[in-house]
């Protein structure tokens, strides 16, 4: 499991006595924590005996998957640790290096601010900024917060505390048992600030109170020295020149893992004091020891701002500038200054700064000495510095600024926080008494393989009177003369880096200006000088609550845990502690081995040959498995069990003669350990022949006609040969628009890599899998098939998956079935788990998607027809493409009623992984298509593309163009509530006023609806089965046929069997899913979960209920014990199953007739954000969500939202077009919504007196409807942009925006003579990166 260590460090004359530090336990390296005192989440509490910062987590729904939570766990600990008093704003700091793919991250600051001190005006932040309402600034509401579960029911609810859940436990009962009767929730509810005992946590260790000893460490393959003084140091230095100084292991844990290299001799150097200090030099400047962490670096920065008069700290401050958006604090807490400077990375956040204020690096050596090198003059190359192999980094000279003297430092990336630089920059320039530049250096990074001073643009400068046209050609000379790029230069987003150069001159322009003169520039123009800054994260939710039931037997209370309650996870605490176990925690078997992988490094080519001559010979290495190995092997065979596929059988599960996209697997090398398996894999050689040009984008298909042999087509209306539904009339349409609407892939990026172990029974060819798999009757099926063993003998077991998102659906499948051919062959029971980076070249994403349109529509705007393609890119093979296309075509009407459409799809087929299922399945590709050219109709027309949205609005009894007749629509209400609830009006105009007064920075406004239509639409898979037990003493077990991955199906499985039997949930416990207790069963997918599983145990329950029912009128009454006791002994079954198979489903894609989905969800959200014309940087400050989920069996909504927001805004997975290699693997490359990634302020609401007929007690599935309602970000961020193209002069009509929303595209769309510069770049072939 990967979590966040905590460090504790000892520093008899240092600034600290003891340090408190989060750290990344997968960086740390065990040697590097010698006399530190390490604590994990084990350490600090267990599900019995929580630590306050667990249970706050817990209880505030913070851990749904759970895979994330140690880690975001340990963050609060640390701070709790270090700061008994901390502000708001200190605790969503804490977070800025943990990430979370399932609540949407609002829950987690809920249950974490608890511990923050609430200002005077009751706010948990030092500013007063942030609460209430949708103010972004300022404290509203009467200085009261907005979060919180708000909710309307009966007079008996227990309190509900400011940012804390619902409390599950009625006051009859007195005490929640939910989670084992351990913990009273209510007690819980009532503090609204937590206060820890520090008393109780663990003390720092006596023994450790010591200055650490200098030792070595001599291992089979290398050392590692840990000196603690320079000398020593210095001597290992001269005897090993090539040997890696690592601090925090940031850089070299990244190199080691995904580039290959090997150190052999390691030295670290974090407790050398002579390297951790620094030396004031008076009225010059500072001598700073480059062992100095980063986050010590930063308080040390803060501390000589505060000591020395401000004209002095100019550097000091752009260096904290750029620190602040340095990684997150776990790697600040151990990378070091020297680390990040000898590392020499183009993008580095320091260097530049270092560069422009002419910072000086002492060196030495044991033979050369000392010597002093300036910082303008180091880098000499890529990853090249003037730095000797002997030589170490010793401190570095930051000198002071004097008056007239200016600094500014600038960083750009992809994601503010937590995120590498796509470029920075640090300007420094020295004006005399007349403002006259007596000294100007402009250095960059990001835009050149090193980072260093653009010399002509620099020496353009000085001279020059300051003034607003003072860099006039300058920007010019920038990105022509000193930076040249074409348009393959490697990082891509040429015209970007471009623009973002010009972009900080111009605010390094209007910022000296001001320092110069206040009043030299237009007040709209200051909204330049400063970022966008955002309040603290809060929101509401708001839903009706069921009337209580009754417990069953004598003396009835209310139930507790009932359906309708929104009770925390179950495994919550478990989670939270570190004792819930995933695929990865189960203990080694006996005679386990590990495989390793061998991909493919080449995409379409044949494989030439397979040299396993070293792997073979490693030590621990058990054999080379292929498709050879498979029983029964025989390519020619028409059932070759080397084919698999869940609806085509058209891809190897191990390649043979071909590989068709980078990363396909080969082979697989077994070894007794992991470490052995992976090396010994890398030494596998494949060589390659007939490579064929590679086909990697929807328009590499387009142009060269590869497309699968699938395609759909839906026509209704008047393009309907038999006219059915024909009554608008083409012509009724007086204006046509047509257009291009293209959307990118998104990453899973589920906590939990796919992960599987197969163990080989002794006995009868039985095998047993554990498997991190949202399907395990398909894992059970195709290991049944390669195998050649019946599925009766194999058994797949899920306890419980790291996050899933429909990624783990089928991909999942081929991973345990290539164990299962090593593990029948050796006869041992073999693990595997991909890392981050496998995973995500291997696996899969969302389908591209791109929809080529023609809309005809009236004056007043009503749609009348609608002609699209809609095309996929389904990578190599088929997976579930066709399903995919079949929902996005079904849901490319949206909530909008148009009478006549032709829709037709198609598969492109391309040489990348095969994409696959995802939240929402094509729906949102199908709907953001919609939205798309509603904005188009909108912007021929001139109106408001609201107004166009809620005149084409379904209404219940209307046909959608699959002919299924809309019944309880409830969208119009929705949009009424929604519209009225966010006050749309005065936020327009408000949002129009705030345009008017800014140049730089755009306010931008949305509200949009969804439908998204709920069944498996493969008929034959909505149905589902369950196991019920009672036991003698009245404990409930239950078993179903989906799996648990954070979406709480397990919670609401036993909710509704605690609501049906009437007894508390504490008295029913759900182990684990198995296909040997309930077999056949559908994927847990397409939000259809709850529905069908739930109808299952539902029916377990009733039939068990009906055999007690000759004991409910009992007289004396029975309590339920002494029923189910009576029961036994009257010999009655305690046991039964359960089935549901959803009724009325029968559509048919010939005729265009029956029934698509069970029923629809309806949605809709609006939005506001903000966004930086100059860097396309923006951020949402609020997004209010009302939705018909009819009567929720436990609602949570907001991470589908946020993971709807980063699909259409952040997240473009990028492939290299000559190789096919993804390029953005691992979340260095790939960056999906953080914790300051959300709206500031995020409130629900749920429809109230709503119900659903169709469904388990009147539910709706919210897993998959309110993923798209996150793309009304991109819509606001697009309406922003729209007010920037008017001010710039351009055509304030349609233009096109692809999504997803990156900084590249706003800056882009923007417009404006810089953009047009920008774009102006030298072509050299295809560019570096390119979205499928």
């Amino acid at each position: 499991m990967i979590l966040i260590a905590f460090s504790s460090l000892y520093f008899p004359k240092g600034e600290y006595e003891v340090q408190h530090r989060s750290v990344n336990a997968c960086l740390a390296l065990a040697c590097s924590i010698e006399g530190k005192h390490v604590i994990t989440i084990e350490g600090i509490g267990s599900s019995a005996n929580p630590h306050p910062t667990q249970e706050a987590i817990a209880y505030s729904h913070g851990s749904q998957c759970g895979f994330c939570t140690p880690g975001i766990v340990m963050s609060l600990y640390t701070l709790t640790r270090n700061n008994a008093k901390p502000t708001g704003h200190d605790v969503e700091e804490a977070f800025d290096g943990n990430l979370c793919r399932c609540t949407g991250y609002r829950p987690i600051l809920e249950g974490a601010q608890e511990f923050a001190v609430p200002d005077v005006n009751g706010c948990a932040n030092g500013k007063s900024n942030g609460c209430g309402g949708h103010e972004a600034n300022g404290c509203a509401n009467g200085h009261t917060h907005a979060n919180g579960h708000n909710h309307s029911g009966s007079d008996s609810e227990c309190p509900v505390g400011c940012s804390t859940v619902e409390c599950t436990a009625k006051k009859a009962n007195g005490t929640c048992s939910v989670q084992n009767g351990s913990v009273d929730i209510e007690d819980l509810q009532k503090a609204k600030h937590r206060v820890i005992d520090q008393t109780k946590d663990l003390p720092f260790p006596e023994p450790l109170k010591q200055q650490t000893d200098s030792f070595m460490f001599a291992h089979e393959d290398g050392a590692w020295y840990h000196p603690t003084t320079l000398a020593e140091l210095r001597q290992i230095k001269h005897t090993y020149p090539n040997a890696k100084i690592v601090t925090g292991n940031t850089e070299i844990g990244i190199e080691v893992r995904m580039k290959g290299f090997d150190f052999p001799v390691m030295v670290h150097v974090s407790d050398i004091a002579e390297m951790a200090g620094y030396e004031e030099v008076k009225g010059e400047g500072v001598w700073m020891g480059v062992g100095t962490s980063l986050t010590t670096f930063q308080d040390r920065l803060k501390h000589f701002i505060a000591t020395y008069e401000p004209h002095q700290t100019e550097n000091f401050q752009a260096l904290l500038d750029n620190l602040k958006y340095f990684a997150g604090p776990q790697i600040r807490n151990v990378a070091s200054i020297g680390g990040n400077i000898v590392t020499a990375s183009a993008i580095s956040d320091l260097n530049p700064v270092f560069v422009a204020i002419d910072a000086q690096l002492r060196v030495s050596s044991l033979k050369g000495g000392e010597r002093t090198i300036a910082m303008k003059d180091f880098f000499i190359g890529y990853r090249r510095t003037l730095l000797q192999p002997a030589e170490i980094a010793e401190s570095i000279f930051l000198p002071f600024t004097k008056k007239g003297e200016y600094t500014l430092a600038f960083k750009q990336s992809k994601r503010k926080h937590d995120d590498i630089a796509i470029v920075n920059a640090c300007f420094r320039i020295m004006v005399d008494s007349q403002n006259v530049v007596t000294h100007a250096t402009l250095a960059f990074g990001g835009l050149s393989p090193f980072t260093r001073i653009a010399q002509d643009a620099s020496a353009a400068v000085v001279g020059r009177k300051w003034g607003p046209d003072v860099l006039d050609g300058v920007g010019e000379k920038v990105i022509t003369k000193d930076f040249v790029m074409g348009s393959a230069t490697p990082g891509g987003m040429v015209a970007y880096r471009r623009q973002l150069a010009l972009s900080f001159l111009k605010k390094f322009t209007l910022y000296i200006s001001h320092k110069l003169d206040t009043n030299s520039i237009q007040s709209t123009e200051l909204s330049a000088l400063s970022e966008i800054e955002r309040g603290l994260a809060h929101g509401s939710q708001t839903y009706d609550r069921e009337p209580e039931k009754p417990t069953t037997g004598t003396s009835p209370t209310a139930l507790e845990g009932a359906v309708g309650s929104s009770i925390p996870h179950l495994a919550a605490l478990k989670q939270v502690t570190g004792e819930a176990a995933y695929l990865d925690d189960i203990p080694r078997l006996a005679n386990e081995c590990y495989a390793g992988l061998v991909l493919s490094t080449e995409a379409n080519a044949a494989i030439e040959s397979v040299d396993t001559t070293e792997a073979l010979a490693m030590d621990g290495v058990l054999g080379y498995i292929t498709a050879t190995d498979i029983p029964g092997y025989d390519p020619a065979d028409p059932h070759n069990r080397n084919i698999v596929g869940p609806i085509l059988h058209d891809e190897e599960l191990y390649a043979t003669k071909r590989v068709h996209f980078h990363g396909q697997m080969i082979g697989l090398v077994v070894a007794t350990s992991e470490l052995v398996a992976r090396k010994a894999a890398a030494k596998v050689k494949v060589t390659y022949t007939d490579r064929q040009p590679l086909v990697i984008t929807i328009e590499d298909a387009i142009e060269k006609g590869t497309f699968f042999d699938i395609s759909r087509e839906i026509r209704t209306g008047h393009f309907d040969a038999r006219r059915r539904e024909a009554e608008v009339p083409l012509d009724e349409a007086v204006h046509h628009v047509e257009g291009v609407a293209r959307m990118s892939a998104q990453e899973h990026f589920y906590l939990e890599t796919h992960a599987s172990l197969v163990n080989p029974k002794k006995e009868d060819n039985e095998i047993e899998i554990f498997a991190s798999t949202q399907n395990p009757t398909e894992t059970q099926v195709y290991v049944s098939k390669v195998l050649g063993i019946p599925a009766n003998r194999i058994n797949c077991r899920v306890k419980r998956l790291g996050g899933g998102f429909g990624g783990k659906e089928t991909r999942s499948v081929n991973l345990t079935c290539a164990l299962a051919v090593a593990a029948h062959k050796l006869k041992v029971p073999v693990r595997c788990m991909y890392t981050r980076e496998e995973d995500m070249a291997i696996s899969g994403q969302r389908h591209p998607f791109r929809g080529d349109y023609k809309v005809g529509f009236t004056a007043e705007g009503k749609l009348v027809s609608l002609e699209v393609m809609i095309t996929s890119n389904g990578g190599f093979s088929a997976d579930l493409s066709s399903s995919v296309l079949e929902r996005a075509m079904t849901h490319v009407d949206n909530c909008y009623r148009i009478p006549n459409a032709i829709i037709r799809g198609r598969i492109a087929k391309t040489n990348i992984a095969s994409n696959t299922a995802f939240r929402g399945f094509g729906g949102p590709q199908g709907m953001m298509l919609c939205e798309q050219f509603m904005c188009h109709v909108a912007e021929y027309l001139g109106k408001p593309v609201e107004e166009i949205r809620q005149i084409n609005l379904y209404k219940t009894g209307e046909i959608t163009p699959f002919r299924q007749p809309l019944t309880d629509v409830y969208i119009e209400r929705v949009w009424d509530e929604l519209h009225q609830s966010a006050q749309f009006e005065k936020r327009r105009r408000e949002v129009d006023e705030f345009n008017k007064l800014h140049t730089h920075r755009k306010r931008g406004l949305a509200l949009m609806p969804t439908k998204f239509g709920l069944a498996f639409t493969a008929r034959f898979l909505n149905q589902a089965g369950a196991l019920v037990h009672i036991y003698t003493d009245g404990s409930v077990l239950i078993t179903h046929g989906g799996t648990e991955m954070g979406q709480g199906l397990h919670t609401k499985m036993v909710q509704i069997a605690a609501h049906a039997l009437g007894v508390p949930v504490s008295k029913i416990h759900l182990s684990e899913t198995q296909t040997s207790t309930v077999p056949n069963t559908s994927a847990t997918a397409a939000s259809v979960s709850s529905d069908l599983n739930g109808m299952a145990v539902l029916n377990a329950c009733n039939t068990i209920l009906a055999r007690l029912a000759p004991y409910q009128s009992h007289t004396p009454p029975l309590t339920w014990e002494q029923m189910i006791n009576k029961a036994y002994f009257d010999r009655v079954s305690l046991s039964a199953t359960g089935f549901y198979a959803t009724p009325d489903l029968s559509y048919d894609w010939a005729t265009n007739e029956g029934r698509m989905y069970n029923y629809f969800t309806y949605g809709a959200a609006c939005a506001e954000v903000e966004v930086d014309t100059l860097t396309g940087e923006w951020g949402c400050r609020w997004a209010d969500v009302c939705m018909d989920i009819g009567k929720s069996l436990n609602p949570a909504i907001e991470g589908a939202f946020i993971q709807g927001l980063g699909w259409c805004t952040l997240e473009e997975p990028l492939l290299n077009p000559n190789t096919g290699m993804l390029l953005t693997r691992g979340p260095g490359a790939y960056k999906i919504p953080s914790f300051r990634d959300i709206p500031v302020s995020l409130n629900v609401r749920f429809l109230s007196n709503v119900s659903n007929s169709r469904a388990v007690h009147s539910s709706k599935a919210v897993g998959e409807p309110p993923l798209f309602l996150g793309s009304v970000v991109f819509f606001a961020i697009r309406d922003a942009i729209k007010a920037k193209r008017r001010e710039v002069g351009e055509d304030d009509g349609w233009f096109r925006m692809d999504s997803p929303a990156t900084g590249e595209r706003i800056l882009a769309a923007c417009g404006g003579t810089d953009a047009v510069l920008a774009k102006d770049v030298r072509e050299e072939g295809r560019a570096w990166g390119v979205a499928a």
